[in-house]
């Protein structure tokens, strides 16, 4: 018989099962690029958010799923995607401890290289910058910072987005619960500020690495790609190299899945305590919702006792948290007046106002979110999770737990809060990225228990993850960040006492107006437009004057695509000529 007329070699069941979840991963990837390209404007959701989802996508995540789909469909077409002998000659896939904590720490490095060297050690969100603001407050010892009597009349203009009425403007501290801060409040003592986030990469990555020897023990393969899978993220590297606590919030649920799989009380303890730590890092949604699960897993398995220990223990520390803003706000003696009290005080009553209307735009968001995600992570995420799911690896509790926090995750943010603003990757599932890979080393394992395990593939991707991706996302990240740090560069060499900046016309720049807690920076930033003209002769007396003019952030209106403003706006010109009239020692802007 001619070699054309031989029949097709049989493809046996499991490694058709590899094949096709390279083709679904590819339908995932575009799938979500269609959801993300069909986000339009709507009254439900704020504009410039909706635009930034939609922007992010068409410049960095569809262009990186595009990358993927050929990967996945250059795979999934080769017919045999294990070469046999071919993969029996190769070396094995594993990595020992010495390895491991050599990877895990030269992550670290990295991060901090980046953070320095790279991306301008600059807080790029009013998010970030709320870190910065608290921690200082909490290093001196208290919950918030007093308010001179001056100030409390410029609140608003100082930038008081975020932040948390204490009285009737007696004091400030933010908006979000106090553990991120307090706790780099505290490394910070020891450890340079821009060395914190690569540590707690570190921690997560030694807590992965040890719940990957509890899970598979005799599967030095396993462990090494949940690994790697990690160190591949370029979402964990690049928020790595952010104040986010989405970093911490990472860190700790995987030390506390560390603790909870011991099944030891004092192992259980140590993660109710962890808990406490975790739930009061800036909103008290994220971890309860990586425990919930487990504590299901306790009650399939009628562990009782355990149960009604977590339940009355994170029972106690939700109501803590949920009350915690209201003490703080109270502290100053008298109630906050409700010109201050606009989104409320309680956690609930914020969640309550700040909640968007669900639409189908929700829906595409989220697409748009999850499409992020999955483009910041190693290559071969998506399709091993896959293979989990259609081999119902969710089977398993651990498996089922990991997978139910992350869809219960999306569920909610869908429904209250899908746009996430700034972030590189889809932050709010940053959480949840050590259960992504942990979900994708269920898929790797039943691969190798069937000898079909595609090491070669890994390598591939591991390869495109590390050296194509990551330069990508960083240069990605640099480029969005570039114009901000250069104009707040640019507003802070002004060499007056206070500025004015003009936030009229160009996106985010509120976010530029920023100030310490104690109001020590030179010069005081004020947004114009919460400055009023008849207040600028008491502002000027004894102090100089400078106005940062819209102008000088040319280069964030040329990253929207957006025409550079060629003169200050309406407002600011009113307050120039205001200034004038007052007598006010103006600053020209060198």
């Amino acid at each position: 018989m001619a070699d054309s007329e031989q029949p097709a070699a049989v493809i046996p069941p499991a490694e058709r099962t590899l094949l096709t979840s390279f083709r679904l991963a590819s339908a995932v990837f575009f799938a979500l690029s269609a959801m993300a390209l069909a986000i339009h404007e709507t009254p439900a959701m704020l504009r410039g958010l909706t635009v930034l989802t939609r922007g992010f996508a068409g410049r960095h995540d569809i262009p990186v799923a595009v990358l993927a789909i050929l990967f996945f469909v250059q795979l999934a077409s080769r017919g045999r995607i294990v070469d046999k002998p071919a993969q029996a000659a190769a070396p094995p896939l594993g990595l020992t401890a010495r390895q491991t904590i050599a990877l895990l720490v030269g992550m670290a490095a990295l991060i901090w290289v980046l953070r320095t060297q790279v991306l301008f050690d600059y807080d790029l969100s009013r998010d970030e910058k709320m870190v910065t603001f608290d921690a200082p407050i909490f290093a001196h010892g208290h919950l918030f910072w007093p308010i001179p009597p001056f100030w409390r009349g410029w609140y608003d203009a100082l930038n008081s987005i975020f932040i948390l009425p204490v009285g009737d403007k007696d004091g400030w501290v933010s908006g979000y619960l106090p553990m991120n801060a307090a706790l780099r409040a505290l490394l910070s003592q020891v450890l340079p500020w821009n060395g914190i986030s690569p540590l707690l990469v570190l921690a997560g990555g030694l807590a992965l690495w040890r719940i990957t020897l509890r899970l598979w023990p005799a599967s030095p393969s396993t462990r090494a790609v949940v690994l790697i899978l990690f160190a591949g993220s370029s979402q964990v590297i690049v928020i790595g190299t952010t104040v986010y606590a989405m970093t911490a919030h990472m860190a700790f649920n995987l030390i506390w899945l560390w603790l909870f799989l011991q099944r030891r009380p004092a192992a259980h303890a140590g993660a109710i305590g962890l808990g406490f730590l975790a739930t009061g890092l800036h909103q008290p949604l994220f971890h309860p919702l990586f425990v919930a699960p487990f504590l299901d897993l306790l009650r399939r398995e009628k562990r009782w006792k355990e149960l009604a220990a977590y339940v009355i223990c994170y029972g106690a520390i939700g109501l803590f948290w949920a009350k915690y803003p209201g003490w703080v706000s109270a502290m100053a003696g008298h109630p906050v007046p409700a010109a201050l009290n606009i989104d409320g005080i309680s956690y609930i009553d914020r969640l309550t106002r700040n909640a968007t209307r669900f639409t189908d735009v929700s829906l595409w968001i989220m697409g748009a979110n999850v499409l992020r995600f999955v483009a910041w992570q190693h290559l071969l995420l998506v399709p091993l999770a896959i293979v989990a799911l259609r081999t119902r690896q969710w089977a398993d509790p651990v498996c089922r737990a990991l997978l139910l926090g992350i869809v219960m995750l999306i569920a909610i943010m869908t429904v209250i809060l899908p746009p996430q603003g700034h972030g590189w990757g889809y932050r709010y599932l940053h959480g949840f990225i050590g259960s992504a890979v942990l979900i994708a080393g269920f898929g790797w394992h039943w691969l190798e228990q069937r000898g079909i395990a595609p090491v070669r593939a890994m390598r591939w991707a591991t390869a495109l993850s590390m050296l194509v991706l990551l330069p990508a996302h960083v240069w990605m990240a640099r480029h969005f960040t570039a114009p901000f740090a250069a104009a707040s560069a640019r507003i802070e060499r002004i060499p007056a006492d206070v500025v004015i900046v003009d936030t009229e016309q160009v996106s985010f720049s509120p976010d530029l107006v920023r100030n310490r807690a104690d109001l020590s920076n030179r010069p005081i930033l004020l947004d114009n437009a919460l400055v009023p003209a008849e207040a600028l002769p008491a502002l000027c007396a004894g102090r100089s004057l400078g106005f940062a003019d819209a102008p000088l952030f040319a280069s964030i209106d040329t990253l929207f695509g957006v025409a550079p403003a060629t003169a200050p706006g309406e407002r600011q010109r009113q307050l120039q000529d205001a200034a004038v009239a007052a007598g006010c020692r103006i600053v020209p802007v060198p």
